[in-house]
């Protein structure tokens, strides 16, 4: 009879640590279902944050081009407004020169005229 009690209490011994390991294995698979479920939700959100980060980088790319096209453009009209700075200095250079002169025949012209009304 003793040998029937610690067969049973044996038998019963073993049936709650297989009844503890099974409990223990289902929450682990529950830990793992959840754990992949939220490892999947932020592969997802990577991937999101990824493609988004690669348009704002090709924006800023384009951007980056159109500010180096407008800085070549502003050299340039920058160039050209010197160059039509230099012309106009040149050019009132030339009419001072011509003013000049004018004036000198001028002076000539009165001078010589002044002869004929004196006589």
């Amino acid at each position: 009879m003793t040998t029937a009690i610690i067969i049973i209490l044996v038998v019963l011994a073993l049936a709650a640590l297989a009844f503890l390991v099974m409990r223990r294995r289902r929450a682990d698979q529950q830990v793992i279902a959840t754990r992949r479920r939220e490892a999947e939700g932020h592969h997802q959100e990577a991937s999101a944050h990824q493609q988004r980060a690669a348009e704002v980088s090709s924006e800023a790319a384009q951007k980056r081009r159109e500010a180096e096209r407008l800085e070549t453009e502003a050299q340039r009209r920058r160039e050209e407004a010197a160059d039509l700075e230099s012309r106009g200095e040149r050019a009132l250079a030339f009419a001072d020169r011509h003013e000049g002169a004018a004036a000198e025949k001028h002076e000539e012209i009165d001078e010589r005229s002044k002869r004929f009304r004196v006589r």
